[in-house]
């Protein structure tokens, strides 16, 4: 749920001692088979169906996305951090994304068989065999291993239903920029959260913005994340998803991670 951006990766051992406490912001409920909420309006729906169906439609794509977060200390304090980092998608059941900033400096893998996380600063790497289904490899990865993928939403085979599902309420709110690209901003209401996107205009209907307000906690933190340097073409080299451990590394267990 894609990393300071797309994902921001944990990879936890027994000796992790982290002291905050928040959980995954992925949006997305894929085990819901419940009917869409039809309480959207008709312009912000059309939209929003517009941007999922033209993402699932590219064979690959890749992006660089940045985002903010609050996050809560054990001592009550909340504070803002910042992450970095690129995403490719290779469709059907391939992915792979780095993040850095100031909580993790990953490195996430996905080959259509085996999943890896690789902690690049401390030189540590976890392995975990998978579904060949890129829908069941990401619901593992958030709800088995608490692996944070907050724009997971992008990499599932029906984005619509998966951001819809639990809405109670959706407007169209107008146009605006996001780094000089018009936009159409919409807005959804559910239980707990608030969440925007900001969707270009045009023949190429790119998510490139998503803001989360988590109104059930205390001081309502945020989540944000912008999109840019999308690339509908981008090179992918053979081993592009596939791990080769660096030089003196050590494998660990992929066990369940430590949210931040």
């Amino acid at each position: 749920m894609i990393t300071g951006l797309l994902f921001a990766p944990q990879l936890a051992t027994s000796a992790d001692t982290l002291t905050i406490k928040e959980d995954t912001s992925t949006i997305i409920a894929q085990t819901d088979e419940s009917d869409v909420n039809a309480a959207i309006d008709d312009k912000a729906a059309q939209i929003l169906r517009q941007m999922a169906e033209f993402i699932q439609s590219q064979e690959k794509f890749a992006f660089f996305a940045e985002s903010e977060r609050d996050i809560l200390t054990m001592n009550g304090v909340y504070i803002q951090v910042r992450h970095e980092g690129d995403m490719i998608v290779n469709r059907p059941n391939q992915f792979w994304a780095n993040v850095t900033g100031d909580l993790v400096q990953r490195e996430l893998m996905y080959d259509g068989s085996k999943v890896t996380v690789v902690d690049t600063e401390r030189n540590i790497y976890a392995q975990g065999d998978v579904s060949a289904n890129m829908d069941e490899t990401l619901d593992a990865l958030i709800q088995k291993f608490n692996v944070d993928l907050p724009l997971a939403e992008l990499l599932y085979s029906d984005i619509y239903e998966g951001v819809t599902k639990n809405v109670q309420a959706g407007f169209y709110f107008g146009m605006t920029e996001v780094d000089d690209v018009p936009c159409h901003h919409l807005v959804f209401v559910q239980e707990g959260i608030d969440w925007q996107v900001w969707i270009e205009d045009g023949e190429t209907p790119l998510l490139r913005k998503l803001a989360i307000a988590y109104k059930e906690r205390e001081g309502v933190p945020r989540y944000t994340a912008t999109l840019s340097d999308w690339n509908l073409e981008p090179e992918i080299t053979a081993d592009q998803f596939t791990f080769t451990p660096p030089a003196n590394s050590k494998e660990v267990e992929f066990v369940q991670a430590t949210p931040f």
